[in-house]
């Protein structure tokens, strides 16, 4: 039986994103992680789960793709929710960086609009296969909160935070309340496929959450 890796750091090198990297674990025991061939396996599973029919994604293709064995893969993933879920972290890092330097409202809307323009292509498609593995794999989507969801609300929280203290924020109420009504709404009508969804209803969105009552 495999023992779980519950660490939630993705085995990258994130130093040179904006985001800030996901908190330092302690080593596992035997060979180290190869930042290539870990890289190689995330991009792979990204790959293969952005497919247009990617319900058959496999560890094998995983594999297959990244030049890694699956006993590796195994022995950094407990299994391919994890897997999937930190591939999509990593990809969504590079592609739709939310910075917490400069001005917080101006940060937000042009993440939340990048964001929307990803949805709409191949990281939508990840982002279903991610949720569906999680859902068939262990019937809820901790996996999913804990790798990935957590660690980007967060984030977000940190920004929204700043933008209250600077004034540039109206709103009084909970800068992590405030996130979850801009990209809980986001998500909520992208994976329900909600007409509506677009760049001018993002703005929207996000000017009446942060000068609301």
């Amino acid at each position: 039986m495999k023992k779980a890796n519950t660490s939630r750091e993705i085995p990258v090198d994130t130093a040179s994103e904006v985001d800030q990297p996901l908190e330092k674990t302690a080593p596992t025991r035997g060979r180290p992680r190869s930042e290539a061939a870990a890289a190689s396996v995330l991009n792979a599973a990204y790959a293969c789960a952005a497919q247009e029919d990617a319900r058959n994604v496999t560890i094998e293709a995983i594999a297959k793709a990244s030049g890694v064995s699956k006993v590796t893969i195994y022995r950094w993933w407990e299994d391919k929710q994890a897997l999937l879920t930190d591939a999509f972290l990593w990809h969504i890092q590079r592609q739709v960086p939310l910075s917490e330097s400069g001005d917080p409202i101006r940060a937000i809307h042009r993440h939340a609009v990048l964001y929307l323009s990803q949805l709409n292509g191949e990281m939508g498609r990840v982002l279903r296969v991610v949720l569906a593995e999680c859902l068939t794999k262990s019937g809820d989507t901790s996996v999913f909160c804990e790798r990935y969801l957590n660690h980007r609300r967060e984030l977000g929280g940190r920004v929204i935070a700043a933008g209250q203290r600077s004034g540039a924020i109206p709103s009084k109420r909970s800068p992590f309340l405030l996130y979850d009504q801009i990209y809980g709404t986001i998500f909520y009508r992208f994976v329900f496929g909600f007409p509506g969804l677009n760049t001018r209803f993002v703005r929207e969105l996000i000017e009446h959450t942060f000068h609301g009552p």
